[in-house]
């Protein structure tokens, strides 16, 4: 088992790091205000699954970094992993926060103002 752990950590840490790229990109590419007036809710939440799933395969990464630790050896694999969770959730745990944060901040745009703007304007004139 422990001559695959640099291969089984390589592999998740790429994981890791692919998971959480798309995820952010998710809601980063909804911030274009011409096409979207709000980040929708879908979208925020694929990106935060996206993001768990990604910090939960760095959860596996730091895994196999503790079980080759010599001190680690009396261990159970599901005490280390939950030892691993709670390390990655305390260090990134707040890239979670990074979709519902662009959907709560994201600036309006014009485009109902200008709308009824002009729905007004077009009352007055009849």
């Amino acid at each position: 088992m422990y001559e695959y752990l640099n291969i089984i950590q390589l592999i998740s840490g790429i994981a890791a790091a692919a998971l959480v790229f798309i995820g952010i990109f998710i809601s980063v590419k909804k911030l274009n205000p011409e096409k979207y007036e709000t980040i929708p809710v879908k979208s925020t939440v694929i990106s935060i699954a996206l993001i768990a799933l990604g910090l939960l395969s760095y959860a596996v990464t730091k895994t196999c970094t503790n079980l080759t630790v010599e001190t680690a050896e009396h261990y159970e694999l599901g005490t280390i992993y939950f030892a691993s969770v709670g390390e990655v959730v305390k260090s990134f745990g707040f890239v979670l926060l990074v979709p519902i944060l662009f959907r709560l901040f994201k600036p309006r745009t014009a485009k109902k103002e200008t709308a009824a703007q002009d729905f007004s304007e077009e009352l007055e004139e009849n």
